[in-house]
């Protein structure tokens, strides 16, 4: 913990659509970006730059993804099966 700092913050909640719960943004003691005229300016900019970040919809697992995993299994279990018949 430091003493003796504060630190200006504009946390944001987009919604559950979003794909996140919360984004914090904190403000640089001497940004010199952009003028914000009022609180409105503030949350709209925190706003636009959350919004590049926002996953709308994730795209769903395709199955030949799965197939190398599902061929790996199969060949491991003939290579363990062959090798204890041969060994009885």
């Amino acid at each position: 913990m430091v003493k003796g700092t504060t630190k200006q913050a504009v946390i944001l909640q987009p919604g559950d659509k979003s794909g996140f719960e919360q984004a914090i943004f904190i403000l640089a003691p001497g940004h010199g970006g952009e003028k914000l005229e009022s609180p409105e300016d503030l949350l709209r900019l925190a706003d636009s730059i959350a919004e590049k970040y926002t996953v709308d919809t994730l795209r769903p697992m395709r199955k030949y993804r799965l197939l190398p995993c599902l061929l790996s299994f199969l060949l491991g279990g003939l290579v363990t099966g062959s090798i204890l018949l041969f060994l009885l």
